[in-house]
C-alpha cells in the first residue's frame, strides 16, 4: 500500500459499535474494581474516552448500560465458547464439554467473570433492580443442563430415577462455586486437578450403573 493512501473511513455503523464496544470494555474494568454501585456513567465516559452524554446517549442510563454488558459477556460465551464447543454433544458428553469450556474461560478471561460474580453479590445486596438480569441468565445455563441430562436419561446413558432440574442446578452451583473461589483468592489450588475431578464426578454420579439393568 503506498504510504501515502488514507486509511478507510469507518462507517457510521462501524463507528457506533466500536464506541459501544470501549464503553462497555471501560465498564467491565471499572466494575470488576469497584462494584456497579460506585461506577458512574461519568467514569465510564472518562475511562473509555467519550463523554458521559455519549454514555447515557449509547445506553440510556446506567440500567441499560449493565444489560448491554451483560450481553456483551454471556453472549459472547454462549454464542462463541459453549455453542460450538457442545455442536451436537448432549449427556455426559456435553456437561463434560461445558466443564472445559467454563474454566478455559475462566482462565481466559478471568476479568470478565470477575464482574459477573461482583454484579451477582450487588444483586443480592445493594442493587436488586439488576436481579432479574441473573435469573435470567442461570435460567438459561439451567436449562441447558437440564437438557443435556434429559437427553442422557432418554438416551438410557444416564440413570432413570435422576431429577433433571436438580442435577441442572447442582452442576451450575459447582461450576460458579468453584469459580467463585478462583477469583476471589487466585491460585489457591489446582484449577486443573479441580477440573478433571468435576468431570470425574460428573460421570460417576450421572452414568446407569450396572444394577440398574437388571
Amino acid at each position: 500500500m503506498p504510504a501515502n493512501a488514507s486509511t478507510p473511513r469507518l462507517t457510521q455503523a462501524e463507528r457506533t459499535a466500536r464506541s459501544e464496544r470501549r464503553m462497555i470494555n471501560a465498564a467491565v474494568r471499572l466494575i470488576s474494581r469497584q462494584g456497579y454501585t460506585k461506577t458512574t456513567l461519568a467514569q465510564v465516559g472518562e475511562e473509555s474516552g467519550y463523554s458521559r452524554g455519549l454514555v447515557s446517549h449509547r445506553f440510556g442510563s446506567k440500567a441499560g448500560l449493565l444489560e448491554a454488558l451483560m450481553r456483551r459477556i454471556t453472549g459472547r460465551f454462549l454464542e462463541d465458547q459453549v455453542r460450538p464447543a457442545i455442536d451436537d454433544r448432549s449427556g455426559i458428553a456435553a456437561l463434560v464439554t461445558m466443564v472445559d469450556t467454563y474454566f478455559n474461560e475462566l482462565t481466559a478471561r478471568e476479568e470478565r467473570l470477575r464482574t459477573v460474580y461482583v454484579l451477582m453479590g450487588e444483586a443480592l445486596g445493594p442493587v436488586p433492580e439488576i436481579r432479574d438480569v441473573f435469573m435470567s441468565l442461570n435460567k438459561g445455563f439451567r436449562d441447558n443442563a437440564r437438557q443435556w441430562i434429559e437427553d442422557g436419561i432418554a438416551t438410557g446413558e444416564m440413570r432413570a430415577g435422576l431429577d433433571p432440574s436438580a442435577e441442572a442446578a447442582l452442576f451450575i452451583g459447582t461450576l460458579r462455586g468453584v469459580a467463585m473461589q478462583w477469583i476471589t483468592e487466585p491460585r489457591c489450588f489446582d484449577l486443573e486437578a479441580v477440573r478433571e475431578s468435576i468431570k470425574d464426578a460428573v460421570r460417576r454420579h450421572l452414568a446407569r450403573r450396572s444394577e440398574d439393568e437388571e
